[in-house]
């Protein structure tokens, strides 16, 4: 699906991953307003940095899981496309869990060249993290907020 919008930030194993503060803090602000629902959204930009988001719509997630309507999904990678752009990875809240991928998203995780980002909201501040699918599992990565 999407062949050609389907990117590889883990290309170069020595490449951190990046993404653009004005992303992030639009994440947390999305993420907080779906509370105490998830919130799920695609990842797109270039390279292995972060320059844009696609969010769900809000009826994609409930408590304890989310997810993307195929017509839905398909829309956000036609226009991740059409901006030129590449689908970097999938981002999900964990609205009172740690930023840890459960067994859940383990079994559901289809795309192992992308990056898993999990934002969790069980602490005081939220809390990002990276992962990268490796022979069967997950494994936290390193990443930069950029500027902006």
């Amino acid at each position: 699906m999407f062949p050609a919008v389907l990117g590889e930030p883990f290309a170069n194993k020595h490449t951190k991953l990046q993404m653009e503060g004005k992303v992030v803090k639009r994440l947390v602000a999305e993420g907080r307003e779906a509370l105490p629902n998830e919130y799920t959204a695609l990842l797109a930009g270039w390279g292995s940095r972060i320059t844009r988001h696609h969010p769900a719509s809000p009826a994609g997630g409930d408590r304890h899981s989310f997810r993307w309507s195929g017509p839905e999904l398909i829309e956000a990678l036609a226009c991740i496309g059409q901006e030129g752009h590449c689908w970097l990875g999938v981002l999900h809240t964990h609205p009172s869990t740690a930023a840890i991928p459960s067994s859940v998203d383990a079994a559901n995780w289809h795309y192992p060249q992308l990056s898993y980002w999990i934002l969790s909201f069980s602490g005081q501040t939220p809390v990002l993290r990276a992962y990268q699918w490796v022979d069967g599992s997950f494994f936290l990565r390193p990443y930069e907020i950029l500027p902006g």
